[in-house]
């Protein structure tokens, strides 16, 4: 049996020099001798340091409301800010994405397929249900069922045993996942897969309330104000649509408690808006800030801009045309001027994209080129598919509008006028509409982003880019690459699994079965009286909201 390390218990902290540790290391002995003093200074400073009110106004930039709140249907970035307040897993992930126990710890077989959890006895939901094995079996069960609709869990759970007969309709019970007893639930996979702890870290493992799915039915999470959806350090007080999400702690939470007394997370559509809003000291600290707002603010104290695990990219519907056609999506490919998108628009914010999977991300290729921009290349291969350009279909792109500003689309517009000698209509879409459309395939010529929701390509490549994967938004097929990601799923030695990734990669960019356009970077304005809330390769993050606190100002 393979140990879970008792040391990952650890909550992480920021990395730090040397001298620092051996300086930190001898404060600790001299406490222990005796220098009792120092703690309670400590703590008595701190305490006289946090503001009177523990009030955190936290803007949701880019929507007007939360999309999605049941997290077997893939909350979006901007839902799941809610959703990873209110729930909380067997697992959870560090600051550099490292898999750390949470409810649970874990053994292994030997054959690395078999994986026994033992869940902490003092889980439960915010109204004080226990939380058992048993509910981890429904919660992942329920996922899987046809009647749930979940567009992610068939590919997030397909290597557990039993998944696909439930997926399916064969099967009501998930055969691989078993409550041995009341906090021992036990795992079994139908092949070793490297990820699979990983992928526990993401809300759709998350335990939920069967007591409150059963009395409220398909309308569950609209009555999340006062009920005990998940166990995470917060539950909802108040909902008010359009508007604000209020959180205050759950006051059975088996972590750290939060110091925070309240959150009130403010929707806002317009991130000019929410930055103009924050300058005038409504909001504790502002994010997904774009590129043309951070010329004028990253002078701000508390301005910090850093990588992120996401690429911006472009989707075709392959089922009809032009887009069923490679040749005029590759055209569209060598069309796209990343360089001057990224120079012009981005202001040198965000890198070009050759590659589908970001810097840090294993599996990562630097040295592809993917394909360039060359507009020669470009019109050559819209004539060849359509030699009279008059016969080419008339052509919408349509856009989030909060993740792709106006500029950006006009300055992509002409791009590929320019480049094709075609016209393409705008089409701005508010998010939560937006997200509708593609998940009814209804968008012609769409845009994505996608962020790691843990370090593997398969999160990126087979579930987004499979013939039949739900998030597949152009219903792009090919066999070849298929194939590949299918073995290399099959794969257990780290180094061949990625190979065949590269390979599969190739495939989806040169076919263009997503264009990559550039790298993502966060932007964000953190106040200097805000403990505790810094940034990770996925956006915000808060880690022990315990030591998330409001200092004076």
């Amino acid at each position: 049996m393979v140990n879970c390390p008792t040391h990952s218990r650890l909550r992480n902290a920021p990395r730090a020099t040397l001298p620092f540790i051996i300086f930190s290391l001898l404060l600790a002995v001299l406490a222990a001798c005796g220098g009792s003093n120092t703690s309670t200074s400590s703590t008595n400073s701190q305490k006289a340091n946090l503001a009177q009110q523990q009030v955190l106004n936290f803007p949701n930039v880019g929507i007007n409301d939360l999309a999605v709140l049941d997290p077997a249907q893939g909350p979006d970035g901007n839902s799941a800010q809610a959703v990873n307040m209110i729930y909380s897993g067997l697992v959870k992930n560090d600051q550099n994405l490292k898999t750390l126990p949470d409810q649970a710890t874990w053994q292994i077989s030997s054959d690395q397929r078999v994986y026994t959890f033992k869940i902490n006895p003092n889980v439960t939901f915010s109204d004080g249900t226990p939380v058992t094995a048993q509910t981890y079996v429904y919660t992942w069960t329920r996922s899987l069922l046809q009647a749930t609709a979940s567009p992610i869990a068939s590919f997030f759970m397909a290597p557990i045993e039993g998944a696909d007969a439930v997926a399916n309709n064969k099967a009501k019970t998930l055969s691989g996942v078993k409550a041995i007893d009341d906090h021992t639930l036990q795992v079994t996979l139908t092949h070793p897969t490297p990820y699979f702890l990983s992928e526990l870290s993401n809300s759709l493992f998350f335990p939920l309330n069967q007591k409150v799915i059963e009395k409220y039915g398909s309308q569950w999470t609209q009555h999340a104000a006062g009920n005990g959806l998940g166990t995470g350090p917060f539950m909802v007080k108040d909902w008010q649509h359009s508007k604000k999400m209020v959180l205050v702690p759950n006051p059975h939470y088996y972590g750290n408690k939060p110091k925070l007394t309240q959150i009130n997370m403010l929707f806002v559509v317009n991130p000019a808006t929410a930055l103009q809003t924050y300058l005038a000291g409504q909001y504790d600290f502002m994010w997904n800030i774009p590129a043309e707002l951070q010329v004028t603010v990253k002078d701000k104290p508390g301005f910090v801009r850093k990588p992120l695990l996401q690429s911006d990219l472009l989707f075709f519907d392959n089922t009809k045309e032009p887009f069923n056609k490679t040749a005029v999506r590759q055209a569209f490919a060598y069309a796209t001027d990343k360089q001057t998108l990224v120079k012009d628009v981005f202001k040198d914010a965000v890198t070009v994209a050759p590659t589908i999977i970001p810097p840090g991300m294993p599996g990562y290729q630097p040295g592809y080129a993917g394909l360039p921009y060359d507009a020669n290349k470009a019109k050559e291969l819209l004539k060849s598919a359509y030699p009279d350009l008059n016969k080419v279909p008339k052509i919408t792109f349509s856009y989030p509008s909060s993740q792709v500003s106006a500029n950006e689309a006009a300055v992509l517009q002409s791009m590929w006028q320019s480049a094709l000698g075609i016209q393409v209509k705008l089409d701005p879409v508010e998010l939560s509409a937006y997200n509708d459309r593609t998940s009814k395939h209804e968008v012609q010529f769409g845009f994505t982003q996608w962020g790691a929701d843990f370090p593997d390509p398969y999160d990126w490549l087979t579930l987004n880019l499979s013939s039949h994967a739900s998030n597949n938004n152009g219903q792009w097929s090919n066999a070849q690459f298929d194939q590949i990601v299918k073995k290399a799923e099959q794969t257990s030695d780290q180094n061949a699994r990625i190979q065949l990734y590269n390979q599969a990669e190739q495939i989806a960019v040169s076919d263009v079965g997503w264009l990559p356009i550039d790298h993502q970077a966060l932007a964000a304005i953190i106040s200097t009286w805000i403990h505790g809330l810094t940034m990770s390769g996925n956006g915000l993050y808060f880690g022990d909201w315990s030591n998330v606190y409001i200092l004076q100002h």
